[in-house]
């Protein structure tokens, strides 16, 4: 299975090398998940929202209100994730708020845990904050409570 990935940052699609660097400006979203949309869902990412610095929720909200898609970044509060919910995201990935009380009033099967980590450490807060417990630690505390993780090596 191939999910493109589309990075968003000051509403442009971007790539970033190690969750840190500036590599590439990718152009427009939304064009750009008009073309990945032939090979099904998509996966798009706010880096904004997810560093603390700024939002693009409704361009978000936006692509996944047109295409099929699993949303994340920054995704901290329950207005946030009941907005991409409702605009029609298949899912929710949630990184940092990824705790039992956070998820369980959510449904399960539109929530994926977003384990980035940096040599096996899961990190938060936009890849800044070590939260001290493995990979494997967390994916079995957090499993009653979702319906898939998405693990990112982040020093990549």
């Amino acid at each position: 299975m191939l999910i493109p990935s589309i990075d968003i940052m000051g509403g442009k699609s971007v790539q970033l090398v190690g969750g840190e660097r500036f590599e590439l400006d990718c152009g427009d979203p939304l064009e750009l998940a008009a073309r990945f949309s032939v090979l099904g869902e998509l996966a798009v990412v706010d880096l904004d929202a997810a560093l603390g610095k700024g939002s693009n929720l409704d361009l978000v909200a936006e692509i996944a209100s047109r295409y099929p898609c699993r949303v994340g970044g920054g995704v901290r509060d329950g207005r946030t994730m009941t907005r991409l919910l409702d605009s029609g995201a298949r899912s929710v990935m949630v990184g940092t708020m990824a705790t039992p009380e956070f998820l369980s009033a959510f449904p399960k099967d539109r929530l994926v845990a977003a384990l980035d980590n940096r040599k096996g450490v899961v990190m938060t807060e936009g890849w800044k904050t070590s939260s001290g417990e493995s990979v494997a630690a967390r994916a079995a505390e957090l499993a009653p409570h979702v319906g898939g993780f998405l693990v990112t090596a982040i020093e990549i």
